[in-house]
């Protein structure tokens, strides 16, 4: 019982001998494919293995730095990150071949540019390595946010320039004669002063005290007595008076008061006249 359970079990070796040769007869094209390139492998290793040896032998130096360059914690690292930034490597690259290509298109150009401008960059050269030049770039670097402002600031004011020309040429089309009249007083008024020597500060005092006139004239006391001695003045056919019409006319309320008048400004006058003399 026991050595027909071992015959049922047990793989018979002519079975796999024959599965064996049925396989090698289905390969039988690739299997001798095979060892025709295991044939050529083996001559080309023992065509190149003294080569090898040689090569290795000549650069052992070279292999050993190599080999300890490859086993190094910093290359392993850059071998890491290049993996990793492989996409944005591929696309520098890219930059690279096309900047190369543009390179290499304007070269010509710019050679022949620098040797037709050889004379200005010489000049501009010279400039820059000028001290004030360089001065000049060092107060513009300390200056900047300062320039910059400026610069915001001229920008606002050539709008607002922009907005204002039409109403401008508006306003000096409309007052030309006017503009015209003050031009030519500003040119006399530049002409005197070139040819008499004005002390600017007597003139201002003279100007201020005129319009201190100007407002003393235009007080309306000062007026109606302007307008009442003009009135009398400018009366029709006057009465002659003589030396015993003046004596009675000094009883007159209305000629006493105008004689206090005129006595006092004769008093001002000569008190004038002896600050002057002083």
């Amino acid at each position: 019982m026991a050595s027909e359970h071992r015959s049922a079990d047990a793989t018979d070796p002519l079975d796999d001998e024959s599965e064996l040769a049925r396989a090698i007869e289905d390969n039988e094209a690739e299997l001798a494919e095979l060892l025709r390139l295991l044939a050529v492998t083996e001559e080309l290793a023992a065509d190149l293995t003294p080569e090898l040896r040689e090569t290795v032998r000549e650069n052992r130096e070279p292999i050993r730095d190599l080999r300890v360059a490859f086993e190094r914690e910093e290359t392993l690292v850059l071998f890491q990150r290049v993996g990793e930034e492989a996409d944005t490597l591929v696309e520098l690259l890219d930059v690279l071949a096309a900047s190369k290509d543009l390179a290499d298109d304007l070269v010509p150009e710019l050679r022949v540019a620098v040797r037709e401008n050889r004379a200005v960059v010489e000049r501009l050269r010279a400039a820059v390595e000028r001290e004030e030049t360089l001065v000049l770039l060092e107060r513009l670097g300390e200056n900047a946010d300062t320039l910059a402002e400026l610069l915001d600031l001229l920008d606002a004011t050539h709008d607002l320039a922009m907005d204002l020309t039409p109403e401008l040429r508006d306003v000096a089309r409309d007052n030309r004669n006017v503009i015209r009249d003050l031009r030519m007083a500003a040119a006399g008024f530049a002409d005197a002063h070139a040819e008499n020597d004005v002390d600017m500060y007597e003139l201002g005092r003279n100007a201020n005290n005129m319009v201190a006139l100007v407002q003393t004239l235009g007080d309306p006391q000062v007026t109606d007595a302007v307008d009442a001695t003009m009135g009398g003045l400018a009366a029709d056919d006057p009465q002659p008076v003589g030396l015993f019409g003046l004596f009675r006319a000094l009883f007159d309320a209305d000629v006493r008061r105008g004689l206090g008048r005129l006595l006092a400004a004769a008093r001002g006058l000569g008190s004038l006249e002896a600050d002057a003399e002083d």
